[in-house]
């Protein structure tokens, strides 16, 4: 047996055969996270108080789940507008992420013959990605521009990281152009518009920023390359309302299998294929107009780093095929055959795929961008999708200074 396969022996060996019925309950029921999936069937049931009250009695969930609990705790905190509350438990998870760089070298092993609930939830790299981009909305929000921007470089850290499977993602790589314009740092933001400019479907989508910020850099040819791009001028110096706004909810992971003979079972997690609807949004009762709209469908995203984190996947299964047959055979020249064949049925029912996920994403964000003249503002914004449903919502009134930009967030 090869070192990886001599390890996951060496685990299993641990455990007499009288114990081995109650090592697979425990880690099915510890595998459920029960309480979580409830709690996000609360949230999307329009009741997110009651998720967290649910959450907040499940400090128990054991460190195998710990990031699970604190992403949905943010969230939801988000949602019920208490964006500090939500700031600390991102904070808290952000942290977290960090610290998986260490791995369990025993929890790794243990994984080898049963299946990745055994190990901690580390978070796909959309969802890493994720904590800095809620933690980026909340720092708005707030009013406190400087943390926004530190999130935003962590934020873009992370996307030069990974930019095949993050780089679909417009709308965090736009409010990090955003956090850089808000603290009038140009070059920076010039940079993030540039590089969107090329990704998007057309450059119009961010020629207004990019014209902008170059004008103020004295960059003429630049301004002289987008400025055909431009739909409309806005005012130089004119007032703006940001909405983050957040609509459906992201697929859900799912179990795949592919049963091999004499016993392999080869399973593997997979996003469903749900797209999310594009928001219709209406800003009222003086029909303001708005800039073009940057979105992302976050079930794209999650589908593509989980795909780029496929080969991975593959090369883990295979190990622990092999680590089973290994321990199957073993068992199976030490006993008989029908010792082999119960211990065949065991590790074949315990490949399980690993389908965690932070369920209580919406499935679509939204930068809407309102530039409004200096003064007092009491509007109101429709929003619809699948032209099945409709939702007015009062805004606060807001009064803005020229050359301000105010936050507010809403999700329907």
């Amino acid at each position: 047996m090869t070192a990886s396969q001599q390890a996951g022996f060496g685990f299993f060996c641990q455990f007499s055969y009288r114990f081995f019925v109650l090592i697979i309950l425990m880690l099915f029921l510890s595998g459920c996270a029960g309480r979580l999936n409830k709690a996000s069937d609360f949230f999307h049931a329009g009741d997110p108080q009651r998720a967290l009250s649910l959450l907040e009695e499940g400090d128990n969930l054991g460190k195998r789940n710990r990031l699970l609990f604190l992403l949905e705790k943010g969230l939801i905190f988000n949602q019920l507008g208490e964006y500090q509350q939500s700031v600390n438990q991102l904070l808290e998870a952000a942290k977290l992420i960090d610290q998986f760089e260490v791995v369990s070298l025993s929890e790794q092993a243990g994984s080898l013959i049963t299946n990745e609930w055994m190990t901690r939830y580390q978070g796909e790299s959309s969802e890493r990605l994720w904590v800095h981009s809620y933690l980026m909305m909340n720092y708005l929000l707030l009013g406190q521009y400087d943390d926004a921007l530190v999130e935003a470089k962590q934020s873009l850290s992370r996307l030069e990281k990974n930019p095949e499977a993050l780089n679909a993602d417009y709308f965090t790589r736009a409010l990090i152009a955003l956090c850089f314009a808000n603290l009038a740092e140009d070059n920076d933001a010039y940079l993030v518009y540039r590089k969107l400019a090329d990704d998007l479907p057309s450059p119009a989508l961010v020629a207004t920023d990019i014209v902008a910020h170059a004008e103020r850099l004295g960059m003429v040819d630049e301004v002289e390359k987008y400025r055909p791009f431009l739909s409309q001028s806005f005012p130089e110096g004119e007032s703006e309302l940001v909405l983050f706004v957040a609509n459906d909810r992201i697929p859900l992971k799912r179990p795949g299998n592919v049963i091999l003979p004499p016993s392999f079972r080869f399973s593997f997690p997979y996003y469903s294929a749900e797209k999310a609807s594009w928001p219709r949004i209406n800003i009222l009762p003086h029909s303001w107009s708005y800039r073009p709209l940057l979105s992302t469908d976050l079930g794209v995203v999650a589908r593509q780093a989980l795909a780029v984190r496929k080969a991975r996947i593959i090369a883990k299964q295979s190990i622990r095929i092999a680590t089973k047959e290994a321990i199957s055979q073993s068992v199976g020249n030490k006993n008989d055959v029908a010792a082999e064949a119960l211990v065949r049925v065991a590790l074949f029912l315990l490949d399980e795929p690993d389908t965690r996920s932070w369920q209580t994403l919406p499935g679509r964000l939204t930068l809407v961008r309102i530039p409004l003249p200096a003064g007092r503002h009491r509007l109101q914004v429709r929003l619809s999708a699948y032209g099945e449903f409709d939702q007015v919502i009062d805004l606060p009134e807001v009064q803005l200074r020229r050359g301000q930009r105010k936050f507010y967030s809403v999700r329907f």
